[in-house]
């Protein structure tokens, strides 16, 4: 009879392979835990950005465990979505109250109706929102004939005043029609002049802000000079406008309100109303939701507006959301909450109903700043 084998015991150097294995199994580990829970808490923090709950939902929730007679503030039918209900609709992208996110990707061209309407302006519905402007042509001439036949000179600002509004263009070549009468770009309505373009928008809102006491910055810089200058094309206009944005900033740290001028492609009856036997420009607000100021913008829209349909009824076209699947989905309006998008008429306005409008949005936002200062 053979004796017992006796048992090896492992050699060191299979014990420090071991342990380095199990260390990096470890540290692997955690790090993956780590970046789960990063992406958790982004798509979670998304989903409860668009989940838009009503006053009494979110005081419920808030202190609903800590005193149970919170559990009766809100209705049972308004009841929040639990967090799975909040997690499923973060991972697939589907949401629940909203039937279009089922089929919305699947078919061609309904990522249009991605786009949310906040408040709906009279006539506004989702077969004739905003239009984005299409690229400008490759070289720009100068426009003839300009139906302004002065440009309206900047006021001077007091240096003394803290300039707390910043009046930019991404799309600083938008112009209209009326104003390229006879013009090679009539068609497409784009002009490097800015006497004829978004850019003397800018000038008329700063020539109210102004003569209200109100400090501004208004960069007239030419963004299609500006993308070619980089060799970047007209997908990233957004791009280079944040640089202007974040270099103003930097500039002038009072800067608190960020305003985006546009013009809308829209045709001429859905973008002009008539108030007082007097035409206008009618005005849209483009809200990024994919931001994190997105709510405290979309606030200042609504208060811009209620201010405008106070004296200017019908003026307001809507207030819209966009997220990345139909549109940048940003707008700069990261860079602080109170930044705004603007629409100033369509294509086929003439100059003199934009000013009227650019004007009056002037003066609703005076208004807002100086109540916001008391």
């Amino acid at each position: 009879m053979k004796p017992p084998t006796p048992h090896k015991s492992p050699s060191l150097i299979q014990e420090i392979l071991s342990r380095y294995v199990f260390l990096l199994i470890l540290v692997y580990g955690l790090a993956a835990l780590i970046v789960m829970s990063n992406v958790k808490i982004g798509l979670l923090d998304g989903a409860i950005q668009q989940a838009e709950w009503p006053a009494e939902t979110v005081l419920r929730e808030t202190f609903g465990n800590e005193n149970v007679l919170f559990n009766h503030a809100a209705p049972s039918l308004n009841k929040p979505k639990n967090i799975y209900h909040l997690i499923l609709e973060a991972v697939t992208d589907i949401r629940f109250d909203d039937v279009r996110s089922l089929f919305g990707s699947e078919l061609p061209g309904f990522t249009l109706y991605n786009t949310k309407i906040f408040i709906a302006g009279k006539g506004l519905n989702y077969t004739n929102l905003p239009k984005e402007s299409p690229p400008p042509p490759e070289i720009i001439l100068e426009a003839p004939a300009p139906e302004r036949k002065h440009k309206n000179a900047q006021p001077s600002v007091d240096q003394k005043l803290k300039k707390v509004v910043l009046l930019y263009h991404t799309h600083s070549w938008e112009s209209y029609k009326p104003a390229l009468a006879g013009g090679n770009h009539a068609v497409s309505a784009v002009s490097a002049d800015p006497d004829l373009d978004v850019i003397q928008d800018g000038t008329e809102i700063g020539n109210v802000l102004a003569d209200n006491g109100i400090g501004y910055v208004h960069d007239e810089s030419n963004k299609t000079v500006g993308l070619k200058k980089h060799g970047w094309g007209y997908n990233e206009a957004y791009q280079y406008s944040r640089s202007v944005v974040q270099s103003n900033l930097k500039k002038n740290p009072d800067l608190t309100y960020l305003i985006d001028i546009h013009r809308d492609s829209s045709g001429r009856k859905f973008t002009t109303t008539s108030i007082n036997s007097v035409s206008y420009a009618r005005i849209s607000f483009i809200i990024g939701e994919d931001n994190p100021n997105y709510s405290a913008n979309l606030y200042l829209a609504k208060q811009i507006k209620d201010l405008l349909d106070k004296r200017y009824p019908g003026l307001v076209r809507g207030i819209i959301g966009k997220t990345k699947n139909d549109g940048n989905g940003v707008y700069n309006q990261d860079l602080s909450k109170n930044a705004l998008l603007i629409e100033i008429g369509g294509v086929d306005n003439s100059l003199a109903e934009v000013d009227r409008s650019s004007r009056a949005f002037a003066e609703a936002l005076s208004t807002f700043i100086k109540e916001r200062k008391k």
